[in-house]
């Protein structure tokens, strides 16, 4: 249970399938879930010790292999090949490794940490987004990963530029913006917490603005769900677009003769 306000919260969720061991030691198990607050199935990390009711939950349910067998933990030589092969969207290959940062970072981080690190996976999925959809060439790569002074190499640009090519829709660069100004107040300030009225005020107003319902969460709980969900969303983007790339333009004509 999630402790708020003194009203409790369950996170419930309807389906875990694909259940396969995160780790050699085995103490942690991938699988993908379908949250009821986020409305969509999510990769996940569940683990005894997890902080959360509902992750200790799954997983001691996987172990009991009500989700079927558990699957040997993939060797690293074949994730290249698996990623080609699998039916899961091509985004989705880019945010497991994010989801788990995220995952550890709620269970041991302070807010400020976990702020940040929303925020730099959203910016990073945007980015990559970006490269999916420009031409590909070291031109391409220098503007959104170069230096400070190049066009494409901020949270915001990166933003406002994919709105500006028609891969996210207003409301979603509406959103990101607010997640880069929740983001702003952390990187600016020292010792403040997302418990602050004005900031869980934030939090709040983003996870209905994402999620849609009016359950009540600790601040950091509104603020990790609704990026989960951006991030979800991103990844649906980016799955979309394959197959758009910009192309190279090749011109045969002289240049004097154009």
């Amino acid at each position: 249970m999630l402790q708020a306000l003194g009203r409790s919260v369950k996170i419930t969720f309807s389906s875990v399938r694909e259940p396969q061991w995160a780790n050699l030691e085995k103490t942690a198990i991938d699988c993908l879930v379908f949250f009821e607050h986020l409305k969509c199935e999510v990769p996940f990390t569940a683990s005894a010790t997890d902080i959360e009711p509902h992750g200790r939950e799954i997983f001691s349910r996987c172990i009991d292999e009500e989700f079927g067998e558990i699957a040997p933990l993939k060797a690293l030589a074949d994730t290249a090949e698996e990623a080609e092969t699998s039916s899961l969207p091509a985004g989705l290959h880019d945010i497991n490794q994010f989801l788990e940062e995220a995952n550890r970072e709620n269970a041991s981080g302070t807010d400020r940490g976990l702020v940040l690190v929303w925020a730099s996976m959203l910016d990073e999925m945007l980015c990559r987004m970006l490269e999916r959809f420009l031409v590909v060439d070291k031109v391409t790569t220098g503007v959104l990963r170069g230096g400070p002074g190049d066009p494409l190499t901020s949270f915001s640009s990166r933003t406002k530029v994919a709105f500006s090519l028609g891969l996210i829709a207003k409301d979603e660069m509406q959103t990101i913006e607010k997640v880069r100004a929740i983001r702003n107040d952390f990187a600016h300030k020292l010792g403040i917490s997302l418990e602050e009225q004005s900031l869980r005020s934030k939090c709040a107003d983003l996870y209905r603005r994402v999620v849609g319902d009016d359950a009540t969460f600790e601040a950091r709980h509104y603020y990790s769900m609704a990026c989960a969900r951006l991030l979800m969303v991103l990844s649906n983007r980016i799955d979309a677009i394959e197959g758009e790339r910009r192309r190279e333009r090749i011109e045969l004509t002289p240049f004097q003769r154009r």
